[in-house]
């Protein structure tokens, strides 16, 4: 038997434009959602009358033993075949028959069949990427629990800003990931919604019963309108675009660590399982996995923005187009997987050396800014009068090769009198308030600023807010666990 679509056209695919119409490979991704959404839908069937189920006993039992086989190897997906609906239908005709293997497309086409199949693959990956996500997180949580009194230079234009602490950067990373979080938890949302039942693009003249096969596969509802239901993918193009922007804070940390391990930097050193070698330089250590999640973001990027430029073109209704749509998809969550997974590891493992950490605060002009804003609050200076008064004093310090912990109240005080003309009093306290990293970092008490004690209530605030995200995402997953029993026994039921 030919194809069992081509009953319109008299002669079969020519080899080469099979070849490439085919998606077969892609649609490997999807094998079982596949046959979970048939055993679903012919269900349904038989309780809605329309196949007897002495029918759906022998579509289960062949179903089954497709799905059993290709789960041990036994099986691969074959080239000839359009799709792997075609494929799947093909199969259990040859082995239940067509008068009753052929029933079981009835009241669906392989319009809502492949939207349905890619939002259930869909969702059980971004349930995995959001765990991979919360074990990084969880990570960072308990590496800025251990660097609290770890204090670092902070940069701006990749030059030294402000002293911070390793667990206050640690901490503002916690943060942009739980927003990634949230964006990844609000897109399940929208993709677990059930399109089975829209048929081709209008809908379907036989009483198929929507909400049935929406429990069945644990679904959160339906996608109402038909239309809506089969040629819009924006439930792609929100977890890619959701992905790209996850990948965009991975990649700027992995940024900062590959610096950070640099020798010129020496603040961090990535543990040697995460790390390569040079085939002719003996001594490189390569941070490779770090530099390869900035590539993969590239890669992520252009997978959106090829999804992006597939469907802003396409009339209303379904297009062979989409079909190209998958590869993309696939790619970006495999990156972003792959990505969350070595860069927890390289965090979990890298050694911070704090004394280099230290020794880089201490030697920094980033103290110029609590001096001027000390000198602001104490001694009557304008804020931009203390500013002009620092700015001079640190050129006359780096000309003269003073270091921060040398500087004396006179020093102050004569660039004061230099810069502005006005007499100043500065005591030993107030430079000692700059220039001690300990008591820089005590003095920042503002939400959300790196003292010790904002450090410690956002840390807590951090881990409950994660628990919350955990606990969600449990649920979610239970949820989808119990669905896939309840088909199962279902299934049992009528086999």
């Amino acid at each position: 038997m030919g194809s069992v679509y081509r009953a319109r056209l008299k002669d079969e695919a020519e080899e080469k434009a099979s070849r490439f119409t085919t998606s077969i490979r892609e649609d490997e991704r999807i094998f079982e959602e596949d046959i979970y959404g048939t055993e679903a839908h012919d269900i349904m069937l038989h309780e809605q009358s329309i196949i007897s189920k002495e029918e759906l006993k022998k579509i289960l039992a062949a179903l089954e033993k497709l799905r059993l086989r290709k789960q041990k190897g036994k099986i691969s997906l074959d080239p000839k075949y359009e799709d792997i609906h075609e494929f799947v239908e093909s199969y259990i005709i040859g082995e239940a028959g067509l008068e009753i293997g052929g029933k079981l497309h009835t009241g669906r086409s392989r319009n809502d069949q492949v939207a349905l199949d890619i939002r259930m693959r869909l969702r059980a990956d971004l349930n995995e990427i959001s765990g991979s996500l919360l074990s990084l997180i969880e990570t960072l949580l308990r590496r800025a629990e251990e660097h609290k009194k770890t204090p670092m230079v902070l940069y701006t234009h990749t030059q030294h800003a402000q002293i911070g602490s390793l667990s206050h950067y640690l901490l503002a990373y916690t943060d942009i990931f739980l927003r990634d979080c949230q964006r990844l938890s609000d897109c399940y949302c929208r993709v677990n919604l059930n399109p089975l039942g829209a048929g081709p693009v209008g809908g379907i003249s036989i009483p198929v019963d929507r909400e049935r096969t929406t429990s069945l596969l644990g679904f959160e509802g339906v996608v109402e309108n038909t239309i809506d239901a089969t040629s819009s993918r924006d439930f792609m193009l929100e977890p890619a675009s959701t992905l790209a922007i996850l990948m965009s804070g991975l990649s700027r940390m992995a940024e900062d660590l590959i610096l950070w391990s640099s020798a010129e930097f020496g603040y961090v050193e990535i543990d040697d399982r995460y790390a390569s070698i040079s085939s002719i330089m003996p001594q490189k250590k390569n941070p490779t996995v770090l530099e390869l999640i900035r590539g993969k973001t590239g890669k992520v990027y252009g997978d959106l923005v090829s999804l992006l430029t597939m469907v802003k073109g396409l009339p209303t209704g379904y297009s062979s187009d989409l079909q190209e749509t998958k590869p993309p998809l696939w790619d970006s969550l495999d990156a972003a997987k792959g990505s969350l997974e070595v860069l927890n590891g390289v965090v979990a493992t890298m050694k911070v050396n704090e004394e280099r950490l230290a020794e880089a605060s201490s030697e920094s002009y980033a103290f110029a800014v609590d001096l001027a804003e000390h000198l602001a609050a104490k001694t009557g200076l304008s804020f931009r009068e203390a500013h002009m008064v620092v700015g001079n004093l640190v050129r006359e310090m780096i000309s003269a090769g003073i270091r921060p912990k040398d500087l004396k109240p006179k020093a102050v005080e004569a660039a004061a009198e230099k810069t502005l003309g006005k007499k100043v009093a500065v005591d030993v306290t107030l430079l000692k308030g700059v220039t001690d990293t300990e008591k820089v970092l005590k003095g920042r008490k503002p939400i959300g600023s790196p003292s010790p004690k904002e450090t410690e209530r956002m840390l807590k605030a951090r881990r409950e807010t994660l628990k919350e995200h955990q606990t969600k995402l449990a649920d979610r997953m239970e949820r989808l666990r119990q669905a896939k029993k309840r088909l199962a026994e279902t299934v049992k039921k009528y086999s």
